[in-house]
């Protein structure tokens, strides 16, 4: 009798179960830094975050580089000359462009101790001419490569002087009003060992740091990618940070490798210097801040984007990315970091990821698409 009832019991238990609610995992959400735009009327702007402009042995002088990058339909441009090759004693910066006639006789005669102690006229091709960026079209974007030790690119910013520390260099860039980033991580981590927590460490103290590069030049170092991607994971949804491209640009050989999309409206030309209006120069230095931005790969040095995104759309657990000539893209990947394998995965193909196809571990994914003329980067896609 009491194993009979015992067993009515556990029937009745068991249909109650089937009707009951099923225990839910906690739902997750996507966010994406693009979730706040509103695409209709957004341009697509090619921005060069990283270039050396002729303060040491690069083959261009300041307004060579800033004619070669307008000629290669560039309308962003950062220079970025390594610290220690700015004169501070005599200039803060190579800034603004139109008045790059005055900065070279300020220092036409003075030595360069990194160039064998030559002076600035010697190697340079010519006195400096100035250029207008409004009549240019194009935002001038003041700014160094700091080495910090570690070289950070200070964008925004007139401040050119490393200091002992990354911690104390970042201090600096944030006081002065710049923002960072990180470049070519991939050569510390090979001759110093770094590791993703030394980043970790740094984004979390500092939100002046902003992202790190994934491609420098052609492709100086291939694990740059899945280390962003292991960098995001460990930070998670909370502390978000972007990828981008940098042609670290010496010589010809080095320039058109890489472009940073910038998704403005209504672009104006400009530079946040008192002498020039500021145009769209605040809303770059924003779309940097807040991630609205892509990155664009080309598959062989000068090709210019083959097709754009124009939308990516987030309704009931779905990202859907919008493209404007979709039968130019061959493949659309989606990537992730596996904690487990300590590696980027593929794990989807596709125009449209829903949430069930992310992997359970994941917190951010990020998708790739890749055409003959190169591939877009978009900004890591974070789970919340």
């Amino acid at each position: 009798m009491k194993l009979r009832i015992s067993l009515v019991a556990v029937a009745v238990l068991v249909l109650a179960a089937m009707f009951l609610p099923r225990a839910q995992a906690p739902d997750r959400t996507f966010w994406t830094p693009y979730a706040q735009m509103d695409w209709s009327g957004i341009e697509h702007h090619d921005m060069q975050i990283h270039v050396h402009p002729g303060l040491g042995a690069e083959q261009y002088d300041p307004h060579e580089t800033i004619d070669r990058y307008h000629e290669e339909g560039f309308t962003i441009l950062a220079f970025t000359p390594h610290d220690y090759d700015v004169p501070d004693d005599h200039i803060e910066s190579l800034y603004p462009w139109t008045r790059l006639s005055e900065i070279y006789e300020t220092i036409r005669d003075v030595e360069n101790p990194t160039e064998e102690n030559r002076t600035y006229g010697e190697f340079a091709n010519g006195p400096y001419q100035d250029r207008d960026p409004v009549a240019l079209g194009m935002v001038s974007v003041d700014g160094s490569e700091i080495s910090g030790p570690h070289h950070i690119n200070s964008l925004f910013s007139s401040y050119t002087t490393g200091a002992a520390t990354e911690r104390e260099t970042i201090e600096l860039i944030r006081d002065s009003g710049g923002i960072g980033l990180f470049n070519h991580p991939g050569r510390y981590i090979e001759r110093w060992g770094l590791t993703a927590h030394w980043y970790v460490d740094l984004y979390r103290r500092y939100d002046t740091m902003i992202g790190q590069s994934v491609y420098n030049r052609i492709d100086s170092h291939p694990g740059d990618r899945e280390f962003f991607d292991e960098v995001a994971h460990i930070l998670g949804p909370h502390r978000p940070i972007w990828l981008y491209g940098e042609d670290d640009m010496h010589n010809e050989n080095t320039l058109g490798w890489n472009r940073n999309v910038i998704l403005l409206r209504d672009f104006q030309p400009g530079s946040m210097h008192p002498d020039i209006q500021d145009g769209s120069a605040p809303d770059v230095k924003r779309a940097l801040i807040e991630g609205e931005f892509y990155f664009w790969k080309p598959s062989e040095q000068y090709n210019r984007r083959s097709f754009n995104v124009i939308d990516v759309a987030v309704v009931n657990g779905t990202v859907t990315l919008t493209v404007d000539d979709p039968e130019k893209v061959t493949e659309v990947r989606w990537r992730t970091h596996d904690p487990e394998a300590g590696t980027t995965v593929t794990f989807h193909r596709g125009f449209e990821l829903s949430m069930d196809q992310v992997p359970q571990g994941s917190v951010m994914v990020r998708a790739e698409l890749e055409s003959p003329e190169g591939t877009i980067y978009l900004q890591p896609i974070y789970i919340r």
